[in-house]
C-alpha cells in the first residue's frame, strides 16, 4: 500500500499496515533486529504516514518538517555515538509529550534503546503503562536481551530479520536497474544481508569505495604475518571516525567469505573451518564490546590476537 522504500521485510510491513488499515495502532512499539537492516528507516517512514494527511504525499509542510527532522510533534532520541539514554534525557521528553499537539499525533521515536539506562527505562514505563492521548513511542533495538523485560511486556514487538546474500543481489537489481552487476554483487556481500545497510552503500559511492579499500587491507589482516604489523593496520584504522563498525562488518564479510568458498569447493580442514567460525564468534563479542564504550583500540588489538594460527 505505501512505499516505505525498503528492501523486504514484507510480512513485517504488511503487519504495520493492518493496525494503519484497522486502526488497531497500539501506543508504543519495538522493532527488534539486527543493526542496519532498515529498522529506524521503517520507523521514520511510519511516523510519515501517520503525521501526514495526504496519504504520504511528501509535498506538504509535514513532509517536509518531517525530512528535515524540525515536526514538532516528532521528537527522534538517538544513540548513534554509543551514548547513553539518561532520565534526564526522558524526563525532557515526557514533559514535551504532555504539551498541546498540532499535528495528528505526538510521537517519540528512539533509535537504540538498549541504550536506556535502568533509570530512564523505569522513567519510560510510567508513560508506556499511561500514555497520554494520541501519544505513540516507536522504537528500535539491535539487543533485545538488554530491554528490560517490564518494557517488551508493554509494547508490540516486530521482528526484523537480516536476508541471505543472493536476496539482496537480487532486489539490488531490481531497484537499481541502472546499477553496474558487478558493483551491486559487492554491495549485497559487503551489505551482510542488511538492507538499509546495503541501500546506503549503492547510493553512496564514497562510503562503498572505503569499504572497498578496508577489505584490500583486511585480506593483509588475516595473513599470518608479525602483530605488530596488525596493530599498525589498527592504529591507522582508528584515525577515522566510526572506524570500528567498518572494520568489523568489512572483517566478518571477509571471515564468512574464505569459510564459505573453502567449505564450497570442500577444500578446506576442520581445523581451518573451526578456526574461522571461531572468528566469526570473536568478531560479535567485539562488537559487543564495543557497544558497551570499551576501548575501541583495545577491543581490536584483542581480536587481533584471535588471528595468529
Amino acid at each position: 500500500m505505501y512505499n516505505w522504500n525498503i528492501i523486504g521485510h514484507k510480512k513485517q510491513l504488511e503487519m504495520i499496515e493492518q493496525d494503519i488499515e484497522s486502526g488497531n495502532l497500539t501506543h508504543a512499539y519495538l522493532f527488534s533486529g539486527p543493526s542496519r537492516v532498515g529498522k529506524f528507516s521503517i520507523v521514520k517512514r511510519l511516523a510519515n504516514i501517520l503525521q501526514c494527511n495526504n496519504n504520504l504525499c511528501n509535498t506538504c509542510p509535514t513532509c517536509k518538517q518531517l525530512q528535515s527532522g524540525n515536526h514538532t510533534d516528532t521528537i527522534i532520541l538517538r544513540s548513534d555515538e554509543g551514548e547513553s539514554i539518561k532520565i534526564e534525557q526522558i524526563r525532557d521528553i515526557i514533559a514535551r509529550l504532555q504539551m498541546t499537539k498540532q499535528a495528528n499525533y505526538k510521537l517519540l521515536l528512539i533509535k537504540g534503546a538498549e541504550r536506556l539506562t535502568p533509570e530512564a527505562a523505569n522513567c519510560l514505563l510510567k508513560t508506556l503503562e499511561e500514555p497520554p492521548p494520541n501519544t505513540m513511542i516507536i522504537m528500535t533495538t539491535s539487543n533485545i536481551r538488554e530491554i528490560l523485560p517490564t518494557i517488551i511486556s508493554r509494547v508490540r514487538l516486530i521482528k526484523f530479520t537480516a536476508y541471505s546474500n543472493k536476496f539482496i543481489e537480487e532486489k539490488l537489481t531490481d531497484l537499481y536497474p541502472d546499477k553496474d552487476p558487478d558493483i551491486i554483487k559487492q554491495v549485497a556481500s559487503l551489505s551482510l544481508g542488511k538492507s538499509g545497510k546495503a541501500i546506503r552503500l549503492l547510493e553512496n559511492s564514497e562510503l562503498l569505495q572505503k569499504y572497498l579499500n578496508m577489505y584490500n587491507v583486511l585480506c593483509e589482516f588475516l595473513e599470518d604475518k608479525p602483530l605488530y604489523t596488525k596493530f599498525e593496520t589498527i592504529n591507522e584504522i582508528l584515525k577515522e571516525e566510526k572506524s570500528p563498525d567498518e572494520f568489523l562488518d568489512v572483517f566478518t564479510h571477509l571471515v564468512r567469505t574464505k569459510l564459505h568458498s573453502g567449505i564450497d569447493v570442500d577444500t578446506i580442514t576442520p581445523e581451518k573451518k573451526q578456526y574461522y567460525l571461531d572468528l566469526l564468534a570473536s568478531t560479535e563479542e567485539t562488537r559487543s564490546l564495543l557497544k558497551r564504550n570499551i576501548n575501541a583500540r583495545l577491543a581490536l588489538e584483542n581480536l587481533a590476537l584471535k588471528t595468529t594460527i
